[in-house]
């Protein structure tokens, strides 16, 4: 979602986090879980794997930073069609891959099981994720806009962050923390975001660009020490872990307090269309990844040998995501032009109960 003027920060956050999405899909395939870090190389590959796992936590806080004003109305459900038509079209497009690519020709049952279930893209799990917080968001903005105060709302992310985040710090030496609600993660990101737009702090990049690197090199030291050096347990690692959070917040707030107004109009136009292209981009580098990866790999049966191809192999991965994602952006807009105005139509004059 977007708001009519653009801001080329909160542009510049989605389209680096396309990136560490790219990022986190090298490390799910280059075999990095399965070494010892040992050495200044693999430590540095280590951080980088944790500054990818903010990529999807970017995304949602960028969602609360944009979406928390939403109201209730018959209208905001229609928001969720570009999402589906552009869902439908990459479907299509892993058809093609697996039936000419791995060569796995689908029945007409596992083509509507894959559709319905959100499994004929393997990265279509995210579509699960924001389609709930999206059913979700006007309620949360009501929540939100409920609290009276900085300090209510503050203490709203604090509950949220206790049931879901804070587990992955007081388990990890003793079981004494409940997980039963550590899935709810995604809605302390979004309201963080939310606050983040009410009561974003003073810009200060040397500051939260110091913090954030510190941030890095003390959590990726303790879990290195903390598991004696095997990579396989920075997995867990993951979206829910109060380490992400923690550094999620402050790379949107470095990111955030950029001064971009200098760039040049062809950086601009570039940061720009990667952010509007980010979500076909996200679902077609289902394909990109299966193609690169299942050639790259077994060239190089020591997984040391190929972490030095990451930065390569991940603008490869981004350029050839983003080709597709145009193409299906060309194919999704004749398709909404058909849909959007019955529906429209249908919607017109009819009001949500109770619309704030």
């Amino acid at each position: 979602m977007t708001e009519k003027k653009r801001d080329l920060n909160l542009d510049l956050i989605r389209s680096l986090a396309l990136v560490f999405v790219l990022g986190m899909h090298y490390y799910d395939n280059s075999g990095f879980y399965l070494i010892t870090i040992d050495g200044t190389g693999d430590f540095l590959m280590a951080m980088g794997r944790m500054l990818c796992a903010t990529c999807v936590p970017l995304f949602i806080m960028l969602t609360g930073r944009l979406c928390s004003s939403k109201k209730l109305t018959a209208k905001y459900y229609l928001g969720m069609l570009r999402i589906m038509e552009i869902y439908f079209i990459s479907c299509l497009a892993c058809l093609v891959f697996e039936a000419l690519y791995l060569h796995n020709i689908m029945s007409l049952q596992d083509i509507l099981s894959g559709i319905l279930n959100f499994e004929l893209d393997g990265y279509a799990w995210y579509l699960l994720l924001y389609g709930g917080l999206f059913l979700m968001m006007p309620f949360l903005n009501m929540m939100y806009s409920g609290c009276s105060g900085r300090n209510q709302k503050l203490l709203l992310i604090v509950t949220f962050f206790a049931l879901s985040l804070l587990p992955s710090l007081l388990n990890s030496y003793v079981h004494i923390y409940p997980l039963w609600w550590s899935n709810l993660y995604p809605i302390c990101y979004y309201f963080t975001g939310a606050f983040l737009r009410e009561y974003s702090p003073k810009k200060s990049p040397l500051k939260y660009g110091l913090l954030m690197l510190a941030a890095l090199l003390l959590f990726c030291g303790y879990t290195w020490l903390r598991f004696h050096g095997s990579a396989a347990d920075f997995q867990a690692v993951f979206y829910d872990h109060y380490q992400i959070y923690i550094l999620t917040v402050l790379v949107f707030l470095f990111l955030d307090s950029l001064e971009l107004s200098r760039l040049g109009s062809r950086l601009k136009a570039a940061i720009y269309k990667v952010a509007e292209l980010s979500f076909a981009a996200y679902l077609m580098s289902w394909i990109s990844d299966g193609i690169i990866y299942r050639e790259f790999v077994p060239h190089f049966p020591v997984p040391e040998d190929r972490f030095l191809w990451i930065f390569p192999l991940v603008l490869l991965s981004l350029l050839s995501s983003l080709i597709m994602a145009q193409a299906v952006h060309w194919l999704y807009a004749p398709l909404d032009r058909l849909l959007r105005p019955p529906l429209q139509r249908l919607l017109s004059g009819h009001k949500a109960d109770d619309t704030p």
